[in-house]
């Protein structure tokens, strides 16, 4: 199986004042869902039942207080810093707005260029400008900075930025939530697109339920 999510939990403790004793306010309670390669996910529920703190235990951002997380048959959690990175390149998550997830100071080929250095890799220009391509984004945006680009062209880039890694498993937290709807269906023809070629399977964060239902092969309804 390519990723197994079993019996996954995660809440937090808190004191409401000090004499008080500890309550415990669960975040999401026993979730599971397994996914096979190329299968997409689409992970929907009610503001604030938990999509985006499970999604980013799947990435490694925070932490379950109980269950398992399988990638590859192999688990995820409490890994150490250096197996954190080196899954890191299999495992991306784009957040919701690009345009404030991007360094603001730095210039779209400085953005594209950090990914490479960050993880040691050789730039690989070839494989960008087909990036480009494959996702309809002029290559006149290298020199501009992030508040320069349209929502479409920040998510785009944020996309192509996630994908020079050649991940497993992309995580799309709300990626059409703040585009016109043209727009975001362009954005996800463009994965569907890369799918076909690509060994990648994608979580969609979403409330936008009618967009996402024929690219997503299973739905999990967070409460």
């Amino acid at each position: 199986m390519f990723l197994e999510v079993k019996n996954l939990s995660k809440s937090y403790k808190f004191k409401k004042h000090w004499y008080l004793k500890e309550e415990e306010i669960f975040v999401f309670k026993d979730v599971s869902f397994a996914l096979n390669q190329n299968e997409n996910l689409l992970l929907c529920g009610e503001s604030g039942s938990g999509k985006s703190t499970l999604a980013k235990i799947l990435c490694m951002l925070e932490c379950a207080n109980t269950g398992e997380v399988l990638f590859e048959n192999e688990s995820i959690l409490n890994l150490d810093f250096n197996a954190q990175r080196k899954l890191r390149q299999k495992i991306q998550y784009i957040f919701q707005d690009q345009k404030l997830a991007l360094n603001p100071y730095k210039s779209t080929k400085r953005l594209l260029l950090d990914v490479y250095e960050n993880f040691k890799l050789k730039p690989d220009f070839e494989e960008l400008f087909k990036l480009f391509d494959a996702f309809e984004l002029e290559k006149d945006i290298l020199n501009l900075k992030p508040s320069k680009l349209s929502g479409g062209q920040s998510q785009r880039l944020g996309l192509i930025r996630a994908l020079l890694l050649k991940p497993k498993l992309l995580i799309l937290d709300e990626i059409t939530a703040a585009l016109d709807i043209v727009t975001a269906y362009k954005i996800l023809n463009y994965l569907y697109a890369f799918q076909k070629t690509h060994d990648i399977t994608y979580i969609f964060i979403s409330h936008q339920e009618k967009i996402l239902q024929d690219i997503c092969h299973k739905k999990v309804f967070l409460q």
